[in-house]
């Protein structure tokens, strides 16, 4: 904070940061006479009631510091000191009415608040610091810095005006500049007892308290949450309650799995990955409906149809999976291609059963497995998967896996030992960190409605969406089976009536 012309620090509740800030910029002002600093934050009152806060502990705990202020204004909406050396520490407000002022420094509080106007902080806030500080000599210290800019604030989401100005702080560190961004979690605060560890993992198990909130709150992760989500982030944190993942059939002859893969080959690009999903599915009575619960995601980076196709054919024998629905739009048609002919590898190739095209591929040990899907077809339309995929969520009829600490923690309970061995935890958490990653791509998603079309448009294009199509494509497999359920039961169900109507017999007296 003393030695950068802009710091951006992300922390935790607990972490002291705008105490950390007012210390800072009352040395300052006490070692660089007629120094002008400011304060901002988004509300009126917010930036005077922080600083307040804030100096009354400095001063409490440094006496030696007060002794070096000549005027100490406090009011409700309005903090200011100035110091004998003619420095001068104030709050400044986030309007039009800060126009023309003049300072050499500022600090810009809880700048991920959803209030916080960014376009005024360039227009306004940004020009108040024109000026460099003019030292005592009468020129200007080129070994000092000027016109300061330190953010100090907790976690938001990607979608804000604070995740890009981090981003921008970030690599003008990266590129070598006066810059430093740096941030923390919780450990730190509980670490030297500025923060309570029970009272973190109470919160961390609490149903109540959203799992991403609490990523923002007391882990400093910049989420992809937004306001204009295609599912609410209130009802996709409550589908979070599957314990316990799964790598196999569970041996249960009732239940079924269904096998979803949105596909990816560009070898090498981190930016496309292709993913399985493993949606469990188990009958509720005689209704036709499925009890839905996602119980793995696999990741991978996209790689030869070969390797693609020889992996999901080892995912389909593990999981004894009823249906593989594969996305074969473009590049997906390879791995589909590979798929329906004989691989040597100890399976039969597979059959596709709702594409024609692929009948000249079937041999008399090909096996039904694979539902194509194109977002052209009329069976597999793009519009319809999107709207079944809200109407899901929207009646939460779906159930996620929790987070990784608490699922690590059934997982336990389930083997009955310690999971001590970090590389064993570390590859038990992945379909859980996986969820997390989904979670964060659906509510990166905002629904648009062009004409009598459904369509989704990532809020920003940093977060994928290949898990989120994964799904997608999964559910809707489910749907037009549960729908195909309900059809055969209605006919199963059509009584024969003419036992009723048979000639009575008379008894004769």
């Amino acid at each position: 904070m003393m030695r950068y012309k802009k710091v951006f620090l992300t922390a935790t509740r607990g972490t002291s940061k705008s105490f950390l800030q007012n210390l800072s910029f009352v040395l300052r002002c006490i070692f660089y006479p007629n120094t002008k600093l400011f304060i901002c934050a988004p509300g009126k009152e917010q930036a005077a009631k922080i600083s307040q806060d804030c100096l009354s502990d400095i001063f409490t705990y440094y006496p030696l510091l007060r002794n070096e202020v000549k005027t100490y204004i406090d009011n409700t909406d309005y903090t200011k000191l100035i110091f004998f050396n003619g420095s001068r520490y104030d709050v400044v407000q986030l309007r039009d009415s800060t126009r023309g002022g003049r300072r050499n420094g500022g600090a810009i509080e809880e700048i991920s608040d959803k209030k916080f106007d960014g376009d005024k902080l360039h227009a306004v806030v940004i020009p108040l610091m024109a000026n460099d500080r003019i030292a005592t000599c009468g020129g200007v210290d080129p070994n000092e810095i000027h016109k300061s800019q330190l953010y100090v604030t907790t976690a938001g989401t990607q979608q804000q005006f604070s995740f890009e100005k981090m981003k921008e702080i970030y690599q003008e560190m990266v590129d070598g500049k006066s810059a430093f961004a740096i941030g923390n979690g919780y450990e730190l605060p509980c670490m030297v007892g500025q923060l309570d560890i029970d009272f973190v993992e109470e919160l961390k198990e609490s149903p109540t308290f959203s799992i991403l909130d609490f990523m923002r709150e007391y882990e400093s992760i910049w989420s992809g949450s937004s306001s204009e989500n295609l599912v609410s982030e209130e009802k996709l944190n409550k589908t979070r309650n599957l314990p316990i993942a799964e790598w196999e059939h569970c041996g249960d002859k009732n239940v079924e799995y269904c096998l979803s893969y949105d596909v990816s080959r560009n070898e090498g690009d981190e930016n496309a990955l292709s993913c399985l999903s493993v949606i469990k599915l188990t009958p509720l009575g005689n209704s036709g409906d499925y009890r839905k619960d996602l119980v793995n995601i696999f990741s991978m980076e996209g790689t030869h149809d070969l390797i693609q196709a020889k992996f999901l054919k080892q995912q389909v024998n593990n999981f004894k999976a009823r249906i593989l629905v594969l996305d074969i739009n473009g590049i997906g048609s390879g791995v589909c291609d590979m798929l329906v002919l004989n691989l040597n590898d100890g399976n039969p190739p597979y059959e596709v059963v709702n594409d024609d095209r692929y009948n000249k591929y079937r041999t008399d040990d090909s096996i039904p497995m694979i539902f194509g899907v194109k977002s052209q077809k009329k069976e597999t339309k793009d519009s319809d998967m999107i709207n079944n995929f809200m109407k899901v969520f929207n009646r939460m009829d779906i159930h996620l896996l929790k987070s990784s600490h608490e699922g690590i923690r059934e997982l336990e309970k389930k083997y009955k030992r310690k999971i001590k061995d970090s590389e064993e935890q570390a590859n038990l958490q992945i379909p859980y960190l996986l969820t997390d990653v989904l979670c964060e791509e659906v509510l990166n998603l905002k629904y648009k409605q062009a004409g009598n079309d459904t369509k989704v448009e990532q809020i920003t294009k940093r977060i994928r969406k290949d898990k989120f199509s994964s799904l997608c494509y999964g559910l809707f497999w489910v749907y037009l089976q549960e729908q195909k359920n309900k059809i055969t039961k209605k006919r199963n169900n059509n009584l024969d009536y003419k036992p009723l109507f048979r000639k009575p017999k008379i008894r004769r007296y």
